[in-house]
């Protein structure tokens, strides 16, 4: 092979290599448009965060596959998107309640009596009972727990011991209104208290049916004494709390249609809630609310109703939002039904649940959340339990840590939004290598023969 053909084949293989290397490149902050911090004591393998509202301001896609994290030596984790809760989970917490003895009257029998019956005719009768036993005192103790100021009860937990020493017993519970008439909530549940050595075994709860109680009775039913109760403590449940969503003022932009009033999200936020604000007050107009994703898309119908504003000396009411299924759309209209010139002012709200980032602590941190992004490679994250799936659900929940989101950070600017040029592909490359290696492999060996055929003597 001749210098020149090493020559060329040397430039092919520089052009592949170049190309594979550029292929390869591997993300930096940098390429994204703004970061934030997260804060955490990091003592865990996971880390879980809410997004806030600047990622969605900033993210130019609605899956959010513009959003990486970074760890302190600039390598990306592994990270995940959980769906936010609707609702706050219950809590469970114990609250001690007064407990009120009753006793009952005792039974005391009578002495034997003595009956002299005598006829017309004279004849006699005697008729005499029999001697009882001694008198016997039988308890009538039963104890009252007052439930009135808790909420919905699931169990309680006594702090109980027997007048005979005995290790397990028997109890009924019983709940009423008002005292008077009573219905049986637990027929019977074992109370156990048994002690050998320093080990103990004990059973001082008795679940209840979940709801809300104003008393209950307690009464020993395995023919033993009236059990001695020091305390009683009952474990409520909070009800579930609808979680806020997160809202913002969509922008307004001009409108060529009469009666609709047009707006810009600026967002890619997965919204799920409107309203619309009426400026004028003691108002009620018909409303008709739709988005699309852009001007070129239909219009979607997302909800449609009444929307109203009454105010009082004391009250103000509000209708209340509009709620439909979730929607990345950008832009949204309102076609106002009636009087539209008066309520031309009104804005629209949009509500949504930000998405929880879960990421593994892999490396040092702090962990950097970047995001807003046009020419980095787009991020795939797992699903919400993919991070550490094997592990069992209740041990991947004790590894997940709280962190939250810090301040925000600049990372690339509005460079990092500028759609870059269109990379001519990798086998398009490749074809042109070979193409001009080719073509230079036959000019060297056209002028090679060449000179062969000068160099013959005639």
């Amino acid at each position: 092979m001749s210098s020149t053909q090493r020559n060329l084949l040397t430039i092919a293989a520089s052009c592949l290599l170049a190309t594979s290397v550029s292929v390869a490149a591997a993300p930096s902050k940098n390429d994204y448009f703004s970061g934030l911090s997260v804060e955490a004591a990091y003592t865990q393998p996971m880390i879980e965060t809410l997004l806030p509202d600047d990622v969605y301001r900033v993210t130019t896609r609605d899956d959010l596959g513009d959003l990486r994290v970074f760890n302190a030596n600039g390598s990306p984790v592994p990270h995940a998107f959980c769906a936010a809760p609707d609702n706050t989970e219950p809590q469970v917490t114990e609250q001690s309640l007064p407990v009120f003895v009753l006793r009952g009257r005792d039974q005391v029998y009578t002495e034997s009596s003595r009956v002299n019956v005598e006829t017309a005719g004279g004849t006699r009768i005697d008729v005499e009972e029999s001697s009882p036993p001694a008198p016997t005192v039988v308890s009538g103790q039963i104890h009252i727990i007052d439930a009135r100021e808790t909420q919905p009860l699931r169990a309680i937990r006594f702090d109980w011991s027997s007048p005979d020493g005995v290790s397990e017993v028997k109890v009924r519970i019983e709940a009423s209104d008002d005292l008077d008439g009573w219905q049986t909530v637990v027929p019977a549940s074992t109370l156990l208290l048994a002690k050998q050595g320093n080990q103990e075994l004990r059973r001082e709860r008795i679940q209840l049916p979940l709801r809300e109680y104003e008393y209950l009775r307690v009464q020993r039913v395995d023919n033993g004494p009236p059990l001695i109760v020091n305390s009683v403590a009952a474990e409520q449940v909070s009800e579930a709390q609808e979680i806020e969503p997160m809202w913002f003022t969509a922008a307004r932009v001009t409108s060529d249609e009469a009666g609709v009033l047009k707006f810009d999200a600026e967002h890619l936020a997965p919204v799920t809630y409107a309203r619309v604000r009426l400026t004028q007050e003691n108002s009620t107009v018909n409303v008709t609310v739709q988005s699309r994703s852009d001007d070129k898309a239909q219009w979607r119908t997302r909800w449609s109703g009444e929307s109203y504003v009454i105010v009082s000396d004391t009250v103000r009411r509000e209708s209340p939002p509009a709620r439909f299924q979730p929607t990345t759309d950008r832009y949204w209209r309102v076609q106002i039904q009636n009087d539209p010139q008066v309520y031309q002012d009104s804005t629209l709200e949009l509500g949504y649940r930000p998405a929880k980032l879960r990421f593994l602590a892999q490396g040092p941190g702090p962990f950097t959340v970047a995001f807003g992004s046009r020419r980095a490679e787009l991020a795939k994250p797992t699903v919400c339990d993919g991070l550490l799936s094997d592990v069992s659900a209740a041990d991947r929940e004790r590894m997940i840590e709280q962190g939250y989101a810090g301040s925000i950070l600049p990372l690339g600017g509005a460079d990092a939004l500028k759609a870059p040029p269109k990379k001519t592909p990798t086998k398009v490359v490749v074809l042109w290598a070979v193409l001009v290696v080719g073509v230079g492999l036959l000019v060297a060996m056209a002028l090679s023969l060449l000179k062969r055929v000068r160099q013959t003597p005639n």
